[in-house]
């Protein structure tokens, strides 16, 4: 876990200074040490790996995951897709609606009581659906899921604000 965390990082790391610089190489190191970013303008990065980072104690690094899922239909005038944003920091978790004001909707109130730290999210929406799923992970393993209703936009046509739009969290890591 600790592995794949590091690796996360560093590509979370290389991806952000690609963007910065524009097209860059990314070079993954055999012991997953650090991920070293080649830019376009010949400038390279280190990424700091959980081993050299001084904020290395758990509780004192702050949590951070991103995710993105697209809702509507692609070639369909009706419902032009839209790119919804799910972000967990610091043990919150909110999502990115562009279609409503403001953007951000915190979603931490529909977890489950203490249901831990936060340490990644995923975001779905099925196809030709009208709803996006978020999917939470805390630092012991349990997943929890909210079903958010998007189409109609949330607030209009009969469908609830953020986040009265989503169901409770549901612990699916109950057997």
């Amino acid at each position: 876990m600790i592995n794949h965390r590091s690796t996360r990082s560093a590509l979370a790391f290389a991806l952000a200074a690609a963007a910065v610089s524009g097209f860059a190489t990314l070079t993954f190191s055999a012991s997953a040490d650090a991920t070293v970013v080649t830019g376009v303008h010949n400038t390279t990065a280190t990424a700091i790996n959980r081993a050299t980072d001084p904020r290395s104690d758990k509780n004192e690094k702050p949590t951070r995951a991103v995710d993105t899922a697209f809702q509507g239909e692609s070639d369909g005038p009706k419902r032009q897709p839209t790119k919804f944003v799910g972000i967990i920091r610091d043990d919150r978790v909110a999502i990115r609606d562009p279609r409503t004001n403001p953007q951000w909707h915190e979603l931490t109130s529909l977890l489950p009581q203490n249901f831990g730290r936060l340490v990644d999210i995923s975001l779905a929406a099925p196809d030709e659906g009208t709803t996006v799923h978020v999917t939470v992970l805390n630092e012991h393993g349990k997943v929890a899921q909210t079903k958010c209703t998007v189409i109609p936009t949330p607030g209009t046509k009969g469908t609830p604000e953020w986040p009265d739009n989503c169901t409770e969290f549901v612990d699916l890591s109950r057997g």
